[in-house]
């Protein structure tokens, strides 16, 4: 059970128990935006233990979603639309303006309230699990288009995107000061695959987004393309959404 997870992270035992890559299945319920889930059962996968911990918070097990599978399967995140078809978007229109902090995805999207989440990634997750979400610090770059190292602050999320340094564990487009307050989840140091596949059409690899905005442009938020490489797209863009969240 999620409560007995927990306990288990409060203690700062969870390597002890489970390995990098565990899952456990979570169905997810209503509406998320535009995407309406009944029943929809994927499984979250654990990314990290007590990752980047002197900065983002000790006693904490990071899992992200999903896959379709206790074991094998297929890696999927959640797409509502696709390219200019829905809201899956990191802002209404091409501006990365106020960073992941501002994000249309961050606070309308995703949530940021565990008691204020109709409509939202918080609210679709099982009451059982949102009650043992535990707040995590990250840090981004919140301004947008720049490359300073002042531009990149810290927010408190229940729910998130990756950056580009936590899969890639490199900066190619993302303001570079990132990695400075960042580090590489262990799923993806560890050379696991990249590629994420349409929950709702698992044979159809699809981008996805992360939080890291395009340090040298306005209009672009970083992101993984359908091949894994890393890439950019307009903020305004409809895309993937594969959500971390701590335990």
């Amino acid at each position: 059970e999620w409560s007995v997870i927990k306990s288990v992270s409060d203690a700062g035992q969870g390597a002890n128990y489970w390995s990098i890559g565990d899952r456990k299945a979570v169905t997810l319920n209503g509406t998320m935006s535009k995407l309406t889930l009944s029943n929809f059962t994927t499984y979250a996968f654990i990314i990290g233990f007590n990752h980047n911990a002197s900065v983002e918070g000790s006693n904490r097990i990071h899992f992200q979603i999903g896959k379709t599978a206790l074991s094998g399967g297929t890696d999927v995140c959640l797409v509502s639309g696709y390219d200019n078809d829905s809201d899956f978007y990191m802002n209404t229109s091409n501006t990365n303006s106020g960073g992941w902090n501002n994000s249309y995805m961050r606070k309308t999207i995703l949530g940021t309230s565990l008691s204020s989440y109709s409509g939202t990634f918080i609210g679709v997750l099982p009451a059982a699990l949102r009650a043992v979400l535990k707040s995590v610090t990250k840090y981004t770059n919140n301004t947008g288009n720049s490359s300073s190292e002042s531009a990149v602050t810290a927010t408190t999320d229940y729910v998130f995107l990756l950056s580009e340094y936590e899969v890639f564990g490199s900066i190619s487009y993302a303001n570079a000061n990132e990695k400075s307050k960042q580090a590489q989840y262990a799923y993806y140091s560890a050379g696991n695959s990249k590629v994420k596949y349409n929950h709702s059409a698992t044979s159809t690899a699809v981008a996805w987004w992360l939080r890291s905005p395009y340090a040298s442009n306005s209009s672009y938020f970083v992101g993984v393309s359908d091949d894994s490489t890393v890439s950019y797209y307009n903020a305004s863009y409809s895309f993937g959404v594969a959500p971390g969240f701590c335990v």
